[in-house]
């Protein structure tokens, strides 16, 4: 059976969520029905908590009835890269699958427009080249269009040059 809202995988679903906070200063339930459709009150519920463990700072506004993000004071975040302490599940698949969503939610945030790669193994030291590669590909599924150009450098001077290649982010398109 297939699934609903256009055969969006978990980690793809809450990156677009977590996108749509990014974007917005508050998300209510409908919006979040209106931009993912096929989707119930429910898995949305489900995914915040997930981003909410995470350390992405959702609490729910009963004077806005709708979500925003806020820091522990109550201090509305509006594009604001604040984090909170993630809460770390006790099985091995539950924490890789949330360190998974902290490097990709971290990486919709602060990711440089060149260099992409060497800001990746700065930032995450204990990821492989593959991981960062199915990272990239993650992001390029939900509209992050990150991508690998080749060139060419000499570190001796002309006439040695060596292939080389980087990563590069062009910018969010049809998020």
């Amino acid at each position: 059976m297939p699934r609903p809202g256009k055969g969006l995988s978990k980690p793809e679903r809450l990156l677009r969520i977590y996108h749509i906070f990014r974007f917005y200063e508050e998300v209510s339930m409908q919006e979040l029905k209106n931009n993912l459709p096929g989707w119930s009150d429910k898995t949305f519920s489900r995914d915040i908590a997930l981003l909410k463990r995470a350390g992405v700072p959702i609490r729910f506004s009963g004077r806005r009835k709708a979500f925003v993000l806020m820091d522990e004071k109550g201090n509305e975040l509006f594009r604001n890269n604040y984090r909170v302490e993630p809460d770390f599940p006790e099985g091995k698949k539950e924490r890789q699958f949330l360190e998974k969503i902290i490097r990709l939610t971290t990486m919709m945030d602060d990711l440089p427009y060149e260099d992409c790669d060497v800001w990746y193994k700065e930032t995450f030291p204990e990821c492989s080249k593959r991981t960062m590669q199915r990272d990239f590909a993650v992001l390029n599924e939900v509209g992050y269009e990150v991508y690998y150009k080749r060139g060419w450098e000499s570190p001796y001077g002309e006439g040695y040059d060596q292939p080389i290649g980087r990563y590069y982010f062009e910018g969010v398109h049809n998020a």
